[in-house]
C-alpha cells in the first residue's frame, strides 16, 4: 500500500513540475534536442556549400597564379639570353611581341626598329641560342619577323655531331621544318641536331634551328631530304631578341 502511495505522489509531482515549467516557457523543445544531435554540423554546410565570394577568390588565385608562370617563364628566357649575349659577345636587342601578322600566323610583329639598328636579313634568337626567324622588314619602333616555319623562309644549315653535312632549310605549312639539298652520300639520322651555317653574313654559325625528324631518300635522286622539328613551340613567343653585331 505504501509503494501504492509514493508512485503515485511521485506521479503528481512530475505533474506539477511540468505544469510550472508550461507556465515558465521553459519547456525543453525535444525537437531542437534531435537537431542538434543529429542534424549537420554548421563546419561540414560551409565545406559543402561554400560562401560565392570563396570561388570568385579561386578564381583570382588561379589567375595570379597563371601570371606569376608567365612572369617566371619569361625570367628565365631573359636570363638565357643575357647568358648567350655575355658567352658568344653578342649585341643583343631584347623585345617582345606585339601580334601576329592577321593573314600569316608564321610573321611576328616586334616592338623594336631602326632606332635600335636593326635591319632586314638578322636573326631572331631565344633562350640559349635558338634562332626562329629572320628581320624582314623594319620600321623606326617595330619590325616583321618571318619564323622559320613559314613556307618562304630560307636559312643555310648543317647537320650532325660534327656540322659536316650541308644543307637548305625551308618551312613547311607552319608545322615542321623541311631540309634539302643534302648529298646523296652525307649520312645524316633520327635526332641529329641541326645548326645555321656561316653562309650568311648576318647570321651567326651554330645558332640551334632543331632536329631531324625523319630522313627521305632514293636512289634515283641526287639529293636526300629530312624533316627538321623546331626545340620549342613557335606559338608562345613572347620574348626574342635581334642580333644585330657579331
Amino acid at each position: 500500500m505504501l509503494k501504492h502511495n509514493l508512485k503515485i505522489f511521485l506521479l503528481f509531482l512530475v505533474v506539477v513540475i511540468l505544469l510550472i515549467l508550461f507556465k515558465n516557457g521553459q519547456i525543453f523543445d525535444t525537437g531542437i534536442l534531435f537537431r542538434s544531435w543529429f542534424g549537420p554540423d554548421a563546419s561540414v554546410n560551409s565545406l559543402l556549400n561554400p560562401p560565392d565570394n570563396l570561388t570568385e577568390e579561386y578564381k583570382q588565385l588561379l589567375v595570379e597564379n597563371n601570371q606569376l608562370k608567365a612572369l617566371k617563364k619569361e625570367n628565365e628566357g631573359l636570363r638565357k639570353l643575357l647568358n648567350l649575349q655575355t658567352e658568344k659577345q653578342y649585341n643583343l636587342v631584347i623585345a617582345n611581341t606585339l601580334s601576329r601578322d592577321p593573314v600569316n600566323r608564321n610573321i611576328l610583329i616586334i616592338d623594336v626598329g631602326s632606332k635600335q639598328n636593326v635591319v632586314e636579313g638578322q636573326a631572331v634568337v631565344v633562350n640559349d641560342g635558338i634562332i626562329v626567324g629572320k628581320i624582314i622588314d623594319v620600321g623606326p619602333d617595330a619590325s616583321k619577323v618571318r619564323l622559320l616555319t613559314d613556307n618562304l623562309s630560307k636559312l643555310a644549315v648543317k647537320v650532325g655531331d660534327d656540322h659536316n653535312v650541308s644543307g637548305v632549310l625551308s618551312g613547311s605549312l607552319g608545322l615542321v621544318m623541311d631540309l634539302n639539298y643534302i648529298p646523296q652520300e652525307q649520312e645524316i639520322k633520327k635526332n641529329d641536331l641541326v645548326v645555321s651555317s656561316d653562309i650568311d653574313i648576318n647570321i651567326p654559325a651554330g645558332l640551334v634551328v632543331g632536329m631531324v625528324e625523319e630522313v627521305e631518300f632514293s636512289q634515283e635522286e641526287v639529293f636526300k631530304k629530312a624533316s627538321v622539328s623546331p626545340l620549342i613551340n613557335y606559338d608562345t613567343l613572347t620574348i626574342v631578341a635581334v642580333i644585330n653585331s657579331l
